[in-house]
């Protein structure tokens, strides 16, 4: 996947970076003790679209 710094909903180029954290964790699945890992994300500063998800730490899973 070719990765843009434009935003698929309304094609703004203003775009940040966050995460989604603590509760909101992704957390694997057969792995009850896991802590799992944040979630990176990208979101349009222009209309709030949020998209291009990622697990920080890829290794949990």
């Amino acid at each position: 996947m070719i990765r843009t710094d434009k935003c698929p909903n309304c094609g703004s180029l203003d775009i940040g970076k966050g995460y989604w954290s603590g509760y909101a964790a992704l957390m694997p699945l057969g792995k009850p003790l896991s802590m799992g890992s944040e979630v990176i994300v990208r979101v349009c500063r222009e209309c709030g679209h949020i998209f291009d998800l990622q697990a920080e730490k890829p290794e949990k899973f």
